[in-house]
């Protein structure tokens, strides 16, 4: 076994791993908000997986796109992430900018800045 092959297979334990564990977080949670959390960890677990595809296959063209892959959950996970929970709460308390203009208008100081 060549240490090429137990750094792939470590990798990917590891991977696998954080997938699970997140797979966990998600069904624990009770609140939506508390489950998008567990997206970013499920992101980190495909890089890694990734990684391990590129490290056992060489730069190839499996290895490439699996490193494109956990690299694209990576990025946009977080922007998905952001997204989901914006529109939640626009869902459940409305645009949060018709509560900025309602706080200026009762404001004591007319809304204006000091």
């Amino acid at each position: 076994m060549s240490a090429r092959h137990v750094v792939a297979t470590v990798l990917l334990f590891a991977g696998g791993s954080l997938q699970v564990l997140a797979v966990i977080g998600l069904v624990a949670m009770r609140d939506t908000y508390d489950r998008l959390h567990y997206v970013g960890l499920a992101s980190i677990g495909a890089l890694l997986i990734g990684i391990a595809i590129l490290v056992r296959e060489s730069f190839s063209l499996i290895g490439d796109k699996a490193v494109l892959t956990g690299v694209v959950l990576v990025v946009f996970g977080a922007a998905t992430v952001h997204v989901t929970a914006r529109s939640l709460r626009i869902r459940e308390r409305g645009d949060w900018k018709e509560g900025i203009e309602q706080q200026r208008q009762r404001s004591p100081r007319g809304g204006g800045r000091s």
